[in-house]
């Protein structure tokens, strides 16, 4: 019989063994399995073929796939966080900027990486298809409508998604994206949105050697960061300086230390040590031996802040299990401090 497994049975029926023989239709492979054993982690491909199934597909079947993309991506051997940003992105278009529809598929999955997508080019299209100057653009209004449908943890990583956004529609200029930042209404939102911006500038610089850099200053844009309202950006530009520490030092842990220890202002010395921690993290993945490593080799006054870097990277960016792993294997205070993180990063998910 064509395309069909057979499986025979023998069934007791009143002490007398019957035979039966059942056609079974093997399961179809999905699209999400397609499209994942053809493209694994190159996002170009995978929107290509996203778009190809959007054009002759229903909408519950184009939100199944994204669906379970995600959750090939998740139990993937690779950092999901940026091809879920393409999928955001992907979603933005496909449900004409409807963020309450395309909040449907919003979770804490990949880190997020589908809210932050989908908020990523938000207001550049509003801005460019629509005509709005850019001062006029309202960046609280997605983000407010994205908390009406998910709740406040929702728009927390919506408006870390805005912050992606803003630099972007000020083509990389740091100082002009935190002063709209500085338009949230409190110091979580502006937190959040801070942390946006600055991840999209060292990705930018990281794909494509953009971004708001400077070749004779190594601590540029985050040295220029003045004054007690800026503060907490400045902590998250050091955090986020770390990973262009480490692309200088090419990737030698020792290095990207010294830059950090080479700091100007003391007070952002620890947090860079936890940037840096967090981003090897991101690439040694699920090997927890080699962040355990990592951390034994930070020096002991760094150490719990290598550990609070290596447990966040392992929580939003590998699975719960990698994580708890980590912490089981680390002693002391530094295993309370391991498991604090971790279990305060659980409680902030969404969805």
């Amino acid at each position: 019989m064509k395309n069909e497994f057979l499986t025979i049975m023998l069934v007791a029926v009143s002490g007398i063994f019957t035979l039966f023989v059942i056609s079974i239709q093997p399961t179809p492979v999905s699209y999400a399995d397609s499209i994942f054993d053809s493209c694994y982690d190159d996002d170009e491909c995978t929107i290509d073929m996203l778009y190809e199934l959007s054009r002759n597909n229903s909408t519950q079947t184009v939100f199944l796939t994204l669906d379970e993309l995600i959750d090939l991506y998740v139990d993937a051997d690779f950092y999901c966080h940026p091809s879920a940003h393409h999928i955001g992105e992907f979603l933005y278009g496909y449900v004409n900027r409807d963020l309450s529809k395309a909040s449907e598929l919003s979770d804490h999955r990949c880190a997020a990486g589908i809210m932050h997508g989908l908020l990523e080019n938000t207001i550049q299209i509003e801005n460019m298809l629509d005509g709005t100057p850019i001062e006029s653009v309202d960046i609280k209004k997605s983000c407010e409508i994205v908390s009406d449908a998910l709740g406040d943890n929702a728009k927390s990583e919506c408006v870390h998604g805005m912050g992606h956004s803003l630099i972007k529609i000020y083509n990389y200029n740091t100082t002009q994206a935190l002063e709209r930042c500085n338009e949230f209404d409190n110091w979580n939102e502006i937190y959040m949105c801070n942390g946006g911006l600055f991840m999209q500038n060292m990705g930018e610089y990281a794909e494509n050697r953009g971004g708001d850099f400077d070749k004779s200053d190594m601590y540029y844009p985050c040295n220029q960061i003045n004054g007690t309202k800026n503060s907490e950006a400045a902590t998250l530009c050091y955090r986020y300086q770390a990973n262009y520490f480490l692309v200088h030092a090419n990737y030698d842990l020792q290095t990207a230390y010294s830059f950090c220890s080479g700091i100007p202002d003391p007070k952002y010395i620890p947090i860079c040590y936890k940037g840096v921690a967090a981003h090897l993290t991101k690439d040694n993945f699920d090997v927890v031996d080699k962040t355990i490593l990592m951390c034994n080799s930070t020096p002991p006054k760094y150490q719990e802040q290598c550990v609070i870097g290596a447990i966040e990277s392992l929580t939003r960016f590998v699975s719960d299990e990698k994580a708890d792993q980590f912490c089981q294997k680390l002693d002391g205070d530094l295993q309370k401090t391991c498991l604090a993180r971790m279990n305060s990063l659980f409680d902030s998910r969404f969805g």
